[in-house]
């Protein structure tokens, strides 16, 4: 019988005395090539700026290194070492943890394998270096192999490269061959724990293990980030009941891009406190850099309304001035229609055969593909990638020259990691492409400046949520077993209650002092959050080879029987399927002829509340009387009654797809004027719109052709905690007179509507104070507790006529622990959030403080200053 983790959670939150303490607070850039771009471009360039060059700081190599690794850099031509390379081979030499910050291509990985390397040749230590994504596992496994080859035979350590391309026969001989070094993923580890019993190569390897090295660790973030801190206990675990010592370990930790990195190495360490306050800081933080850096310039252009039209044309100028790059997409359909647009200009600009030299890079392509397509880029046979997040982070391509970002990608993180892809060797060219169509986009585009300047954002995440630690503690009890009166010591404060309500459960027993446990718990562990980990096989209907692995969400809303699905083959062609089924785990697809049609997916989210987790919650408001048309806002108005109702239940989320629109996609002249009648219309053999006389472009224009309704809908159904927020009548009442009082103000002043004040005109004053209140929260929420906003979403629902409720939910399967924090803490999240509104130096709402990426509602219906009137309400 698996574990009830609802009946969990409710048991928990009933315990004054538990949540008080689970939820704390908390080739060469020719010199002219940039300048000819921004010719090209015109008055499309809004931005520009260049960080120049720096020298290095460099020192001799140590000579009391092993001289079997001093031999090995000189033969890669490294004769001297970087001042932070120095750094971090003293504090590991001291026994110390260190988090390395340094900016991207710095050599952090030499940084901490060269210390490494010496504790294996001397005194045969092991160490585990784990990646949060598989092209970055195998990437650094290569460089590390190439240095690991200029060791002579037999000292020379064994490297294991373990990910989930790695076939299980593979893996069993490379762990037989007794490796000093494994690099794996986190979802590996995380299910070979289970196996240690049974494996001898497993059991000498973590009695031996002293280092641990987390590569991007700004990529362990919320979820991922509390899943991660859990593994790292169970290991820990590992290590002392196989013989080793986990005091002992030493943490590496990388992260070019992160606001808060000492205090995500704590996290993720379990090392957040000094056990003795007269023992110097274990953690050293090393943040800068002693690596030259390539002269780098950044151009932003005018937001585009034909963003892959533009995209396209820039790309063909670069490739044509002889250069080689990256373009990154937000999503796997972006980069697809992406390429599809820059083969119809070639074809425009008579190149046609030029597409071949540019290739789609994503996630679920097979490895073979993906290797594949990082060869060529490396021979010089494909001289552009077209990819998603996946080449985003630590990949080392250092003969790139340009790197073009095709809208926002959610974070100043992942933007300067998309940046940090070119110029690593030579310099650099960032192009910024906003989508006009995207807030974010807008505000980045409006203020330029901040890209270079601003704070990146900050890591958090919930280490100790109940139901992630009961996840991992089972998960521990089947690989170890846990001794029973160190609970505490491996897995926190929380672990005796937790353990506790396993036992009446009877899913967890005692036996010999140890706390046992059966089955296979580690399939309820989604390390990545979302909805869970079944997965989708897509298959050639006519070879039954594999052509691509997806995850179910991913493959109901873009294979289901009928869908158009292109993907892009050895040669560079972009191959055309049709969908003939989509059943048991598979997806069976039909090569069919290419075509201008396509298909998107018609979907929508359903919530449903199913049973109270906690009794609600009446909070006071104080919000003063709106006299007349005029607000009160004096300290000694007459309050009214007001409340907030907050209602904490668990909650059932279906994603259905329910149908599929067919459309058909041209390029073709069009007039791109947004005030003009003609935007966007069909305009054959016009060279200017004979409307407004504006030069006619070549742009994808889409004309939906049939709409297709199916009889049973697919769905992602999860269960995870909600939070319901709502407010009563005299709120109400107060929202509806404080908006109606603002548009009379603003039509008597006779000025221009300032930006995003025409919202009162456009949304109930209801919805529109309850969507700019959630948005508020959400970005205050790692002000507060130690939560991300990725980890949870915020939608508004209508109850009635103008009845609105709020709903916090959390994006993982069983939750992650936000939802409830904020039941917990809200009037400290509104205080927090108004502070933050109202020393934000925006009019009317930025991605500081209002805006949040990935919005159901598109990011609209938002105004600061009527969020503002319920977050100072509090």
């Amino acid at each position: 019988m698996p574990p009830n983790y609802i009946n969990l959670l409710s048991q928990l939150i009933a315990r004054h005395d538990f949540h008080q303490n689970n939820f704390p607070e908390a080739s060469h850039l020719q010199p002219t090539a940039t300048a000819d771009l921004c010719e090209f471009l015109g008055e499309e360039v809004i931005y520009q700026t260049i960080a120049p060059a720096t020298t290095p700081k460099l020192y001799k190599i140590p000579q009391d290194l092993p001289p079997s690794i001093i031999s090995a850099l000189h033969r890669q031509g490294i004769q001297q070492l970087y001042s932070h390379q120095i750094k971090t081979l003293k504090a590991v030499r001291q026994g110390k943890d260190v988090i390395l910050s340094t900016a991207t291509a710095s050599g952090k990985s030499l940084s901490a394998y060269l210390p490494i390397l010496e504790g294996i040749l001397q005194h045969q230590f092991t160490a585990l270096s784990i990646y949060g994504l598989k092209a970055l596992t195998a990437d650094q496994s290569q460089k590390l192999a190439d240095l690991l080859q200029l060791i002579p035979e037999p000292a020379r350590p064994r490297l294991a490269l373990l990910t989930g391309d790695t076939p299980p026969q593979t893996r069993e001989q490379l762990l037989a061959a007794n490796p000093s070094i494994i690099s794996a993923t986190p979802e590996l580890i995380h299910y070979a724990l289970k196996g240690v019993h049974w494996s001898q190569p497993w059991q000498q390897f973590l009695s031996r293990l002293r280092y641990i090295v987390l590569d991007e660790a700004h990529t362990f973030n919320g979820v991922y980030g509390a899943n991660m801190a859990s593994l790292i206990r169970r290991l820990k675990l590992a290590v002392d009941e196989r013989g080793g010592c986990s005091q002992k370990l030493q943490f590496l930790i990388l992260s070019a891009t992160v606001g808060n990195p000492v205090k995500l190495a704590k996290l993720l360490s379990g090392r957040s406190r000094k056990r003795n306050i007269n023992k110097p800081e274990r953690l050293v933080w090393i943040n800068s850099s002693g690596a030259a850096v390539p002269e780098r310039q950044l151009i932003v252009t005018k937001p585009t309304h034909d963003a892959n039209s533009d995209v396209a044309r820039i790309i063909m100028f670069l490739l044509q001035q002889g250069q080689s790059g990256i373009c990154f997409g937000n999503g796997r359909q972006a980069i697809k229609n992406l390429w599809a647009t820059f083969k119809q200009e070639a074809v425009t600009q008579t190149n046609s055969g030029i597409e071949s030299q540019v290739a789609i890079f994503y996630g679920s392509l097979t490895s073979e593909r993906r290797m594949e397509i990082i060869n060529s880029l490396q021979s010089g046979t494909v001289k552009c990638i077209l990819s998603t997040s996946a080449l985003e982070a630590g990949i080392d391509l250092p003969q790139l020259d340009f790197a073009i970002i095709r809208g926002w990608p959610g974070s100043l993180q992942a933007f300067r990691q998309r940046a940090g892809r070119a110029g690593r060797a030579n310099s650099g060219l960032i192009v910024f492409i906003p989508i006009a169509q995207s807030p974010l986009d807008n505000y980045f585009a409006e203020r330029p400046e901040l890209l270079v300047s601003a704070e990146s954002e900050l890591v958090s995440f919930n280490a100790n949520y109940p139901i992630d630690i009961a996840k991992h503690l089972m998960c521990a009890a089947v690989e170890t077993g846990i001794p029973a009166n160190k609970l505490k010591h491996y897995f926190g404060k929380s672990a005796h209650i937790i353990a506790t309500a396993l036992i009446e459960q009877g899913v967890l027993h005692r036996s010999r002092d140890k706390l046992w446990a059966k089955g296979f718990p580690h399939k309820d562990v989604n390390f990545r959050g979302g909805t869970g980990s079944s997965t989708i096989q897509l298959v050639d209907a006519d070879t039954q080879e594999e052509i691509e692995l997806l995850s179910a969400e991913i493959a109901y809303r873009e294979v289901f029987p009928g869908a158009i699905y292109r993907t892009q083959n050895s040669d560079g062609c972009l191959v055309t399927y049709t969908s003939r089924s989509l059943l048991n785990g598979k997806a069976i697809l039909q090569n069919t002829p290419e075509t201008r049609l396509f298909t998107v997916a018609i979907s929508h989210t359903d919530t449903s509340l199913k049973q109270n987790l906690s009794l609600p919650q009446q909070i006071p408001l104080v919000i003063p009387e709106v006299e007349g048309n005029v607000q009160t806002n004096s300290t000694d108005s007459k309050a009214i009654p007001a409340q907030a109702i907050l209602e904490l239940v668990w909650g059932e989320i279906s994603q259905l797809v329910t149908g599929y629109q067919l459309l058909t996609r041209n390029y073709e002249l069009t007039c791109l004027n947004r005030k003009c009648v003609n935007y966007k219309e069909h305009l054959p053999k016009c060279t200017a719109c004979p409307v407004c006389g504006k030069r006619t472009r070549s742009a994808e224009l889409t004309s939906v052709l049939n709409e297709v309704n199916f009889e049973q809908p697919y769905e992602i159904k999860f269960a995870t905690p909600v939070l319901q927020i709502s407010f009563n009548s005299p709120v109400e009442c107060y929202l509806q007179q404080v908006v109606t009082a603002t548009r009379q103000e603003l039509l008597q002043s006779q000025q221009e509507i300032p930006p995003g004040y025409q919202q009162l005109w456009e949304y109930p004053a209801n919805l529109l104070a309850i969507h700019s209140f959630g948005h508020q929260i959400l970005a205050a929420l790692p002000l507060t507790i130690l939560a991300s906003a990725n980890d949870v979403n915020f939608v508004v629902e209508k109850r009635g006529a103008n009845d609105y409720a709020g709903l916090f939910y959390d994006l993982a399967e069983g939750g992650s622990g936000t939802s409830e924090a904020i039941f917990r803490s809200l009037p400290q999240l509104a205080h927090a959030a108004a502070e933050l509104a109202r020393s934000c130096s925006c009019s009317s709402g930025c991605p500081k403080c209002l805006i949040q990426s990935g919005c159901p509602d598109g990011n609209k219906a938002l105004l600061k200053q009527v969020g503002l009137l319920l977050c100072e309400a509090f």
